[in-house]
């Protein structure tokens, strides 16, 4: 298994830990008035987001071709 791949899979990894925090939070706000939801989901789509993009940054700079 090359670097490439090992970076694929991680990012598979992150991906399902994400859905999976995700979920976790949806449940916990699940009954929280709505000024909390609109205050927490831009935060965690933003946080999301730069997990995702850190995680491409690292990979293209590591695997080379």
């Amino acid at each position: 298994m090359d670097l490439e791949e090992k970076y694929a899979i991680g990012l598979g990894v992150l991906s399902i830990i994400l859905l999976i925090g995700g979920t976790a939070i949806g449940a916990y706000l699940r009954h929280a008035p709505a000024r909390i939801a609109r205050t927490v989901f831009p935060i965690a789509a933003v946080l999301t987001l730069a997990s995702f993009a850190i995680f491409v940054f690292v990979a293209r700079l590591h695997v080379k071709g």
